[in-house]
């Protein structure tokens, strides 16, 4: 497993300094058909990193009601984009 840390003001990945460069993808916009052409292009644009906001009121529509499929589909979305 990759050892991560911060060694005075720098990310350091396995020993070697690391900048990391975030772009964000609002997985639940966007048909999960293309997920994966817009991780790439993010990959694309030089960044090694993506961040995305969770809506709670996707994912639970009606309280104890839970909605993991499809658009929704946050798992599938993370081990994509991993």
């Amino acid at each position: 497993m990759a050892v991560f840390g911060v060694e005075g003001n720098q990310f350091v990945l396995d020993g070697k300094a690391i900048r990391l460069l975030s772009g964000a993808i609002h997985y639940f916009r966007v048909v999960p058909e293309y997920w994966r052409d817009r991780l790439l292009k993010l990959k694309a644009c030089g960044l090694n990193t993506v961040e995305t906001y969770v809506p709670w009121n996707l994912h639970e529509p009606k309280e104890g009601q839970f909605q993991f499929e499809g658009i929704a589909g946050i798992e599938n979305f993370i081990r994509l984009a991993g």
